[in-house]
């Protein structure tokens, strides 16, 4: 079968391709992630596989990705776009099978962005400045919003891994109050434009709020300021953001913040990390929708490769706890048995002891501590009985690999000092018939 390549291959495991009947007309759009010279087709059409059997389809490779979870996505959205299913030329059976519809549409996403950050609209919507006179009081000083105030029913979206940065936030108390909180003076005498974005009557976790996705610091300091009373609002009516998927808004929230804009708070590599452990979720951690996002940052390649490394170590533990055992004991829930056992021990005479976590940061950690009880404690030590238990299976591994047989190590040397190292490890699974 004749094949061009409408996109250069750089290696990438998965890629899409269009076949294309020259006789009829007709055409197929699939994906694989087999060798493309020995793949044709996973189609079982029978008038197409005739077709390629007659020598009357040519084929083009038309997109490549790392991830295959991101193309079946892709592979969805684009014959949804086609409505493959329905159309009498088209050799396909359905309109894809991911559970996703469409990947995020990041262009559109800055893009958007953009406009706001620009021209303080967006699609020739001009921002509302909502009087705060009949929603706030003070207290010690500082503003809050009374309970009856509207405002108080609004959604927060969080992109960033922080929340609420404290010094950000008082600086623009501070820019609010030096300018009687006139918004115009802010903007000429400091260039900060404070604005919070909403989107009005959005579906969100199953019902429709009004949520923000932008201006948590803004609409908090202007609560916060003495002369805060004046809130400039842009509301993106539902008609213009039904169509944006929560993945969509969330990439939003966190272009609105740049880390190229000189007075907002930038977005930080952590809050970048968070994003991307959320795309790699829905669409593969290798997914180019990653890398995409990545490139939109103003961002060395040392810090995309660092990100990168930080995700993976997320995803990582995420996958390994989720492989936990149904009947692991989690002592999160209570600490009661820890402290049982310690207070027995404690009860024997120059004995010293304690339960820890084995996620600590490494043996050093509690071998200081032992040593600062054995040379500078007022007890005559002889023994130290400590209580260990695993957090988590990463934990558990972490120990017994690395820093169980430090325990042992420190055993022996303890003995020249005269003190008997102990510890009782708890259990980590509960019986099968236990609940």
């Amino acid at each position: 079968m004749e094949t061009t390549f409408d996109v250069a291959h750089k290696g990438e495991a998965a890629w899409a391709y269009r076949l294309d009947n020259t006789v009829t007309g007709k055409w197929y759009i699939g994906i694989s992630k087999s060798d493309i010279d020995d793949y044709d087709t996973s189609s079982e059409d029978i008038e197409l596989l005739s077709a390629i059997s007659r020598g009357e389809v040519v084929r083009r490779i038309i997109r490549f990705d790392e991830s295959y979870p991101a193309m079946e996505i892709w592979e969805t959205q684009e014959l949804t776009f086609l409505n493959a299913k329905d159309d009498p030329m088209s050799y396909n059976h359905s309109n894809g099978m991911a559970r996703i519809k469409r990947l995020p549409r990041i262009e559109m996403m800055k893009g958007i962005a953009d406009e706001i950050r620009k021209t303080n609209s967006y699609n020739n919507i001009n921002p509302t400045v909502v009087d705060l006179t009949d929603e706030k009081d003070f207290k010690r000083k500082r503003g809050y919003l009374k309970p009856t105030s509207k405002l108080n029913d609004v959604i927060a979206l969080q992109p960033r891994d922080k929340k609420i940065d404290h010094d950000h936030l008082m600086a623009l108390v501070e820019k609010i109050d030096q300018n009687r909180g006139n918004l115009a003076s802010i903007e000429a005498t400091t260039g900060q434009k404070l604005l919070c974005v909403f989107l009005t009557n959005r579906l969100w976790k199953g019902r429709k709020v009004e949520l923000r996705i932008d201006g948590n610091h803004t609409m908090g300091a202007t609560i916060l300021a003495n002369y805060g009373f004046n809130l400039r609002i842009l509301y993106i009516p539902e008609s213009m953001h039904n169509d944006w998927t929560d993945d969509e808004i969330r990439l939003l929230g966190e272009y609105l913040n740049p880390r190229s804009e000189i007075t907002a708070l930038q977005t930080s590599e952590d809050d970048i990390i968070k994003t991307c452990v959320v795309l790699a979720l829905q669409y593969g951690r290798d997914s180019g929708v990653i890398n995409d996002h990545l490139n939109e940052h103003k961002l060395t390649n040392k810090a995309k490769a660092r990100i990168k490394k930080n995700v993976a170590t997320k995803l990582n533990n995420l996958e390994e706890e989720d492989r936990r055992p149904q009947n692991f004991i989690d002592y999160a829930d209570s600490k009661e048995p820890l402290k049982l056992i310690v207070e027995e021990h404690k009860k024997k005479p120059n004995t010293w002891s304690v339960y820890w976590s084995t996620s600590k940061a490494s043996i050093g950690d509690y071998a200081t501590k032992i040593l600062k009880r054995i040379y500078h404690g007022k007890e005559n030590l002889k023994v130290v009985h400590i209580v260990l238990y695993h957090p988590t299976i990463v934990a558990k591994k972490k120990f017994d690999k690395e820093y169980a047989q430090g325990f042992e190590d420190w055993k022996r040397i303890l003995k020249y000092e005269g003190v008997e190292l102990r510890w009782t490890i708890m259990p980590w699974l509960k019986d099968e018939g236990e609940t």
